[in-house]
């Protein structure tokens, strides 16, 4: 009998422990040490350029500190929204598995990892892009819009727009794509947007801080979430392990950083009083667009793909991802598997041209991420297409002309 309640000791202490050792964030130190714990503080707060953002920490995935960039701290959600600025926390409040307390300043913090999962599923909602990279899905509070347009003021209603694209100057034009396909390009008449995004509460924000805004847009979001039993597994033997790597299928071989990613090298810009630099923003590149159903390159474009391979000639270490997409016409599985093969043909074309075959990487969207409405022929001629964004920490990109 006394064995039996031994036994039974055990196995109350194995799972009163068990809930504790599955709270697993790992708080990365900047002199290198990696703990693993608790938070316990109940928010973090940045100051974006558009405004103050506070975020519960039940809904944080990851906090970043952007080494040589005075200020930058990114904070991601579990539905990967990001907000960056400057962190407002002083400390955070977290308990090692051991049970100790420790306070941790923010000049100690390089990175903070919560693991994360669940089963997700697809929702339609509305996504802002601000001119600082930051993407987060939620509500456009705005019952309409003024734009002038040829001397003209027209109101929008929400519900009429598929897309809004905002200019470095805002004052200088705004293109507004509606769901029926009509292009509308003028001067939007206000000066601040309400919205409220999923996250946090509800903010106006400038519209010169905004680069654009997609309705009816698809997102992947999770049903519930919860941390889970740490598992020090590392898929693509980077040496980081999988809970914490961000890139899971880093190719064989490449450094990365503490977040899994290959390290970026900031990218040389000159000024040449005979030849101009352009400055061409992330993602930025023309797009090439396919026929009806076919992935063949048409050779209108091999001009465009020859001034990427250029570039990326003379830019050593950034990579670039090649995103295919199609139009709405077949089944989902089928137009996924075009998306890819767009993609991937975009790809071969650059290798041909020297570029190195690990620093490509083709995906394929099917038809979930829209240029234009698919309800008709020129929305669904924009949607066949394939969009090339470099994958580097700078915002510009040096094209020698």
């Amino acid at each position: 009998m006394n064995k039996i309640a031994r036994i039974f000791s055990i196995l109350v202490v194995f799972f009163l422990l068990c809930p504790a050792l599955s709270q697993a964030d790992i708080v990365y130190i900047k002199n290198g040490d990696k703990l693993f714990g608790t938070i316990q503080s109940p928010t973090f707060t940045v100051q974006a350029p558009y405004g103050k953002v506070s975020l519960k920490t039940e809904l944080l995935k990851s906090i970043n500190y952007k080494d040589g960039s005075i200020g930058r701290w990114t904070m991601v959600t579990i539905n990967n929204d990001r907000f960056s600025g400057t962190l407002l926390n002083d400390s955070i409040q977290f308990i090692e598995e051991d049970g100790k307390r420790r306070q941790l300043s923010r000049e100690q913090i390089q990175r903070i990892v919560r693991e994360i999962s669940g089963p997700s599923h697809s929702i339609t909602t509305t996504i802002f892009t601000m001119k600082n990279n930051d993407r987060f899905s939620g509500e456009f509070s705005n019952a309409g819009l003024q734009v002038r347009a040829n001397h003209i003021t027209k109101s929008i209603q929400p519900g009429e727009i598929n897309r809004i694209e905002f200019t470095e100057d805002y004052h200088a034009g705004t293109t507004i794509l509606l769901e029926n396909g009509d292009l509308i390009s003028g001067t939007l008449k206000q000066n601040q947007i309400r919205l409220a995004p999923d996250a946090v509460s509800e903010f106006t924000i400038a519209t010169s801080s905004l680069r654009s805004i997609q309705f009816n847009a698809p997102k992947m979001v999770l049903n519930k979430f919860g941390n889970t039993n740490r598992v020090e597994k590392d898929g693509d033997g980077d040496g980081i392990p999988d809970f914490a790597d961000i890139c899971p299928d880093t190719p064989h071989g490449v450094a990365v950083s503490q977040d899994g990613c290959r390290k970026k090298t900031e990218i040389a810009k000159s000024v040449n009083n005979h030849h101009a630099i352009q400055k061409q923003p992330a993602g930025n590149f023309d797009l090439i667009l396919f026929d009806f159903d076919r992935f063949e390159l048409k050779s209108q474009y091999y001009t465009v793909l020859d001034e990427v391979a250029l570039m990326l000639s003379r830019n050593p270490h950034t990579a670039i991802e090649i995103m295919g997409h199609t139009d709405n016409v077949g089944t989902p599985e089928y137009n996924q598997v075009l998306s890819e093969k767009r993609a991937k043909t975009v790809k071969n074309y650059l290798v041909q041209k020297g570029v190195e075959n690990d620093r490509l990487f083709p995906v394929g969207f099917g038809y979930t991420i829209n240029q234009a409405s698919n309800e008709s022929e020129t929305g669904r001629a924009l949607n066949r297409r394939v969009e090339m964004s470099p994958i580097s920490d700078q915002q510009t990109l040096a094209y020698q002309q």
